[in-house]
């Protein structure tokens, strides 16, 4: 049974993984600490490595055309194993939904609302969020049509306007940083950006020109890769060692813009950009949330849970994370190696058993 009536185009989809790709600078200012000014040099290898993974997701959904992850796992595993499977995606989504909602809640009160609980921001966002999940996929992917232009305009301003601050010998030497940090910051920022693509599993089935999928996946990566690549340029050549010890280099640096006592304070517009690609994060991940556990739990529409998940994001966020600190060090050393089966493993042994059962079978049986 179809739970999603709406359907999304295939450039829309593109806008949606440039979205998802372009909301990780803020988060990936944990890598700085690790691989200092050799990040942008991670950031390229983690998105190399990243495609490779991706490919394997685009592989597994080509091979069930229609079907998302929760639907594919029964296909290959058989109704009870592959629940047991599907469980750990239904874990993957929530945790990433808390995660999300914990850090709009830390930046809002961080940054811009300071004298406001966290427990009342995440409460609002998540409302929010909700909104747009009762809608449905297509709402959200029509949202980021509209947003997704802004943070790259945004970046690419700043980055004109703070070229007489910017110093390129900060970027040398190359490779300075020991190869066990490099791996280790690429695997940080591979996890915060690149991975995170495996959630839209639960949305390619829903394209009107699912033989476009490859193609939309792929230019949403290289687009929002570009777009990130740029900021992280302009936050190193303009922060230099700074950069590696500020919370969020964004803001910092593009605080240093005051032309003429005018244009100026434009980390206001850094900051909005990022409330709004959050926001689009947040929402794909509460969508594949709600509809993975009315699939699984066979309800006849993922509404009735919608309220209930996002209570339950807020709850393990505020039980999970005590602190910014204690984020930081769940992101850096423990999420990117707990998750890697998730991402990696569960996928490729997925594809590689549905190849050697030769599913799906054409003869009308599975």
């Amino acid at each position: 049974m179809r739970l999603e009536r709406g359907e999304i185009s295939s450039s829309q989809l593109t806008f949606l993984i440039s979205c998802f790709i372009q909301g990780a600078l803020f988060p990936l200012s944990l890598a700085f600490p690790i691989s200092k000014h050799d990040t942008w040099l991670a950031l390229i290898a983690a998105f190399i490595i990243g495609v490779f993974i991706v490919l394997i997701y685009i592989a597994l959904a080509s091979r069930f055309p229609g079907k998302n992850i929760i639907e594919i796992n029964d296909l290959i595993y058989g109704p009870y194993f592959g629940k047991l499977v599907s469980l750990q995606y239904v874990y993957f989504f929530i945790i990433s939904l808390s995660g999300y909602l914990w850090f709009i809640g830390d930046f809002v009160l961080t940054f811009i609302m300071p004298e406001t609980p966290i427990i009342v921001i995440m409460t609002m966002f998540t409302f929010i969020c909700a909104w747009a999940v009762r809608k449905g996929i297509e709402v959200i992917a029509r949202i980021s049509v509209i947003f997704v232009f802004i943070p790259g305009i945004i970046i690419l301003l700043t980055f004109a306007l703070l070229l007489k601050n910017m110093e390129f010998t900060n970027f040398l030497p190359v490779f300075e940083v020991p190869l066990e940090d490099f791996i280790q910051s690429t695997n940080i920022i591979m996890h915060i950006s690149v991975c995170e693509v495996l959630v839209f599993l639960m949305v390619i089935p829903y394209m009107n020109k699912p033989k476009q999928a490859k193609r939309s996946v792929l230019l949403g990566i290289i687009s929002g890769g570009l777009i990130l690549l740029t900021g992280m340029i302009r936050n190193i050549a303009a922060l230099g060692p700074l950069s590696e010890i500020v919370t969020d280099p964004s803001l910092i640096a593009v605080s240093l813009i005051n032309i003429g006592k005018i244009i100026s304070r434009l980390e206001v517009l850094v900051s909005m950009a990022q409330i709004l690609l959050l926001f689009i994060i947040t929402s794909v991940f509460y969508y594949a949330a709600v509809l993975s556990v009315a699939q699984i739990t066979k309800l006849r529409s993922y509404l009735p849970v919608v309220i209930p998940i996002g209570i339950i994001g807020i709850t393990l966020s505020l039980i999970s994370y005590d602190s910014r600190m204690q984020f930081s060090y769940s992101t850096m050393y423990i999420t990117p190696i707990l998750s890697m089966h998730i991402y990696i493993v569960i996928p490729l042994v997925s594809l590689i058993v549905a190849k050697v059962r030769k599913l799906p079978q054409r003869n009308g049986r599975n």
